[in-house]
């Protein structure tokens, strides 16, 4: 396992982990959605994909593709570098060409693309899934434009969780060894609730919303984006997220703790984190609200905060409140679509013993 590696996305995340993969000595495979393949078609014309900064190098990768059967043949190992918007999109394609014995990796999971492909696996018939997994983050700071990338951060420290968990002792020491900073959680939702982009995003995009649509890239995200008033608002709703890993049985620390163990910052105070943290600060803002800051981190990861919370008794007002005020601005019903809760993951109705025996094994029964 992990020699022959598709990886799905060809954006930042991607290219990135197609350069750092493939320097490592992996046969890698890069593939976009047909919609996407002038991306693709522009790197088949550089001939070469290079990096620079934290992964250093110019490769040549084996198979640049828009054909999920292309990409799937002979590979081992499943790398999706996607927003979690395109998650269930991804599991429907895999479905004639995954086995029991491939690997699928969320790269980053964005709470719970793994627990929702193996949903989606299980709706279509599949008797025996392959082994899921899920970073809590993306394990590259990076931004790519055209053949290159640009990799600020290779995260020195990132979460991660395989279903089921009891396959981590057999798989954990060989992807340990391509991303020394992953650690092992109990669980993917573990991991999963470690993904601090709920949390840091939408106080930051909402606050900022005029000076997001009126100054675009102009902006620096989080230099200019992040007040002591948007810090304040980002703790509590990592409050939130934190008693929601406790309640669960779960270690939890604050998010600027992460950043700090990841490389991106060097203070765990709030404020100090995200205004001036060496991994943030050259980041620019994007220059619409209609943009995964809302569709995702709103419309995904606040709404499956609270859908854990009602699940655990925990509340989540703050969570609540962001996800309504954003369903305001954009006119997108979140609470209503469900797209990431606990029934659009196939697991509404299990109790606390049965989620955790779900996934510790894999198996409903």
């Amino acid at each position: 396992m992990l020699e022959r590696i598709a990886i799905i996305g060809a954006g930042n995340g991607g290219k990135a982990a197609a350069v750092d993969l493939t320097l490592q000595g992996k046969k890698v495979r890069l593939f976009d959605f047909p919609e996407f393949g002038e991306a693709i078609n522009e790197l088949k014309r550089a001939k070469t994909l290079s990096a620079t900064g934290a992964v250093n190098g110019e490769v040549s990768v084996e198979c640049l593709t828009t054909d999920p059967a292309e990409l799937m043949d002979g590979a081992d190992t499943v790398m999706v570098c996607t927003q979690a918007l395109a998650h269930e999109r991804v599991a429907r394609t895999l479905i004639p060409f995954v086995r029991p014995e491939h690997l699928v990796l969320f790269n980053p999971g964005s709470t719970g693309g793994s627990l929702q492909c193996g949903h989606v696996f299980r709706e279509a018939g599949m008797k025996t899934l392959p082994v899921l997994g899920e970073t809590s983050t993306l394990t590259y700071g990076c931004r790519a434009r055209g053949a290159h990338v640009n990799v600020a951060v290779k995260a020195s420290r990132v979460l991660y969780g395989l279903l089921p968990s009891s396959a981590l002792p057999a798989i954990g020491p060989e992807l340990e060894a391509l991303y020394p900073g992953l650690v092992r959680g109990k669980s993917v939702l573990e991991a999963g609730l470690n993904n601090g982009n709920p949390v840091i995003h939408p106080p930051i995009t909402i606050l900022n919303a005029a000076r997001i649509e009126n100054q675009g890239p102009a902006m620096k995200f989080y230099k200019d984006g992040v007040s002591p008033s948007v810090a304040a608002l980002i703790r509590k709703l990592d409050e939130e997220r934190m008693a929601i890993l406790r309640a669960l049985g779960y270690p939890a620390q604050s998010e600027p703790l992460t950043c700090v163990q990841q490389g991106y910052a060097d203070s765990e105070d709030y404020y100090e984190c995200y205004s001036r943290g060496p991994g943030f600060i050259e980041f620019t803002s994007p220059d619409t609200l209609d943009h995964r800051y809302f569709h995702e981190d709103l419309g995904m990861g606040l709404v499956m905060m609270c859908s854990l919370g009602a699940f655990l008794g925990v509340p989540t007002p703050v969570s609540r409140t962001f996800v309504e005020m954003g369903q305001l601005i954009s006119g997108v019903p979140y609470f209503r679509q469900g797209k990431r809760t606990l029934a659009s993951l196939g697991l509404e109705g299990l109790t606390r013993d049965q989620l955790e025996q779900y996934l510790q094994t894999g198996s409903m029964t």
